[in-house]
């Protein structure tokens, strides 16, 4: 009986080893964190965005690192000389929205008011007015 408790505790802890190897394999292989920083001065608004690279002391000196470009925007954003890219750092405000702001802009000639974004389909009015305190004409 007494080997049969030792074998399940040995089994046991040869578990637990080989769980917190996974976890620590797991933590770090993951991909880079991005954060967004906002910065309020006076009524405008700048936007950070940058990537944190996942801390490793084992790193040789051979390993590679990346990190993207920081995008600031200024709010509000006029919608008349606006880019992609700056779009999305509004919240709520993916890649297809911006991109379909831009090219009802260049339909029109450009926006005369921020109004003219509810012509965009998928913008209504509770999304406008989510979006309209950050930008302008």
């Amino acid at each position: 009986m007494n080997s049969s408790k030792a074998q399940s505790m040995f089994m046991i802890g040869v578990a637990l080893v080989l769980m917190s190897g996974i976890i620590l394999y797991v933590s770090l292989s993951s991909p880079a964190v991005y954060m967004q920083e906002v910065t309020t001065q006076g009524e405008a608004q700048t936007v950070s965005q940058s990537v944190a690279e996942p801390q490793d002391d084992t790193a040789s000196a051979s390993t590679t690192t990346y990190t993207e470009p920081q995008l600031t925007a200024s709010f509000p954003i006029n919608i008349n000389t606006a880019t992609v890219e700056e779009l999305c750092l509004i919240d709520g405000m993916g890649e297809a929205r911006a991109s379909a702001i831009i090219e009802y802009r260049e339909y029109i000639g450009g926006y005369e008011s921020v109004e003219q974004i509810m012509n965009i389909s998928g913008i209504g009015e509770s999304l406008y007015t989510k979006l309209s305190p950050y930008l302008t004409v």
